[in-house]
This record gives structure tokens, C-alpha cells and sequence, in this order.
């Protein structure tokens, strides 16, 4: 719910806008947000990724219910991150697709080792031959074999 704790603010936005002291205090209030979520992190009960997405989500919000309250959207902004942000999220987020890849091809790989394997074992090398060309025949050769995913 931390992206939609703006909504608790906004009967105060012209307070804010026009008195940079009251500003200074809601951009206090967002700065202990953003140093819960760093000691969340810091426990590991989150992600950075959860972190940055939390942050990113409420900047969002924060964009379209500030619209009208440029000082507003600044100063928070400004406290929890901003366009930095973003990059920082798409950029771990692509880290982690990475990493899914390159552990599914681990995976992969192993699982095919292990039916040529298999395989060999069993004098089936034409099997090997036509496991790598036809994948149905390669999936019914691991149900044959007992090798999940």
C-alpha cells in the first residue's frame, strides 16, 4: 500500500506547494519510507528489485495525483529517486531474466546429457542421432527414461 500513501496527503497539497517548510516535512515522512524499505532490504524480508519496483510504483502514483503540484512531485521525487530509479529497476529486473536463461539452459543441457547418456548406456546411438533432431521424439524418450524437467 506504500505506492497509494500520497492519498493521505492530498488535501494538503496547496500547503505544500506554497509553504516549503510543510513541503520539508512530507519529504521527511517519505525519507523514513524509503529508509524502512532499505532496512527491509538490509534483513532481506525484500528484494532490491521489490525495493526499486515499491519506489517506482509510488512515484508513478505520485505523478498522476501531483499533476497539478510541481513542487509536490520535485520534493518527493527528489527523496525517493526518480528516473535513476527506473533504470535501476528495468536493470536488475533484465539481471534476473538473465540469470532464468542461463539457468534454463543449464537445465536443459543437463537433462539432455543425461538421456545421451542413457542412451549410450543402453547401445541406443541412432536414438541419439534422431533425440536431437525431433524434439517429440526427444520428449518421449524422457518419459521413457524417467528424466523430468
Amino acid at each position: 500500500m506504500i505506492p497509494f500513501y500520497i492519498f493521505s496527503h492530498e488535501t494538503r497539497f496547496d500547503e505544500y506547494e506554497k509553504d516549503k517548510a510543510k513541503l520539508k516535512l512530507l519529504q521527511k515522512e517519505y525519507e523514513q519510507i524509503k529508509n524502512k524499505l532499505e532496512g527491509l532490504l538490509s534483513q532481506g524480508a525484500i528484494s532490491e528489485y521489490t525495493k526499486c519496483t515499491i519506489i517506482d510504483m509510488s512515484n508513478k502514483v505520485l505523478e498522476h495525483i501531483a499533476i497539478k503540484y510541481n513542487s509536490v512531485k520535485e520534493g518527493v521525487k527528489a527523496v525517493m529517486g526518480g528516473k535513476v530509479l527506473e533504470y535501476e529497476a528495468k536493470t536488475i529486473k533484465r539481471e534476473g531474466i538473465r540469470e532464468g536463461i542461463k539457468e534454463g539452459i543449464e537445465q536443459g543441457e543437463d537433462r539432455l546429457s543425461r538421456l545421451i547418456a542413457k542412451l549410450m548406456e543402453n547401445n541406443r546411438s541412432q536414438d541419439v542421432i534422431k533425440a536431437t533432431q525431433d524434439k517429440q521424439y526427444r520428449d518421449q524418450l524422457y518419459k521413457e527414461y524417467l528424466i523430468g524437467q
